[in-house]
């Protein structure tokens, strides 16, 4: 199982916003929607082995699971759509409250703490992915790795405080967009499942 963790410093909590203006009224619901698709999609099917986890302004966790997730198609407007569909759904959980959305789709109140406490218990280790780190192409991954990025906001302080003991990944020397960081990370894992070497 793949995990992906993107970080929302912007997404609205309340589902009534505009599927018309994702980058601004949205904001910039446009990230996550384009993380979701680099996440999930293939040329003609979806990756089945893939979670993608949006931790939304350290009050909102969506989860999406491949695995059972249905009606995702390239465009940002429908993948809004669905996500849009979450956040409504999300309104007024309790702590410890779980709630379905679509399929493979789920909701519930919390931050990006719970996300890492929760990778930890489960035996999966954080990597955080930024241009510092050691280069993915030379780095031996944990079984079960998960891969943190933020949207286009950096990380906050305490954010970077719950992450600093994470790995430091980078996919190359230049700083890219959240969701081309994804398809890289894909590209390799998938490179190595192949077999795929540089010899």
């Amino acid at each position: 199982m793949r995990t992906f963790v993107v970080v929302s410093h912007t997404a609205p909590l309340e589902g009534d916003f505009s599927l018309s203006d994702l980058p601004g009224g949205a904001g910039r619901i446009d990230i996550l929607c384009r993380c979701a698709t680099e996440a999930f999609l293939l040329s003609h099917g979806i990756r089945k082995d893939v979670r993608l986890i949006f931790a939304i302004r350290d009050q909102l966790i969506i989860t999406l699971e491949g695995a059972w997730l249905r009606h995702l198609n390239p465009d940002e407007r429908s993948t809004a759509a669905l996500l849009r569909k979450a956040i409504s759904r999300g309104a007024g959980l309790g702590p410890g409250e779980v709630a379905r959305s679509t399929s493979g789709i789920t909701v519930r109140a919390g931050g990006l703490n719970d996300v890492i406490a929760e990778l930890g218990e489960a035996g999966r280790q954080p990597y955080l992915l930024e241009e510092e780190g050691l280069l993915l192409r030379r780095a031996e991954l944990t079984p079960g790795a998960a891969f943190v990025l933020s949207d286009h906001r950096d990380f906050e302080p305490e954010e970077r405080a719950l992450l600093d003991t994470c790995p430091r990944l980078s996919v190359g020397p230049r700083s890219l967009h959240g969701h081309q960081c994804i398809t890289l990370v894909h590209s390799e894992l998938d490179l190595r499942e192949a077999g795929w070497t540089d010899g």
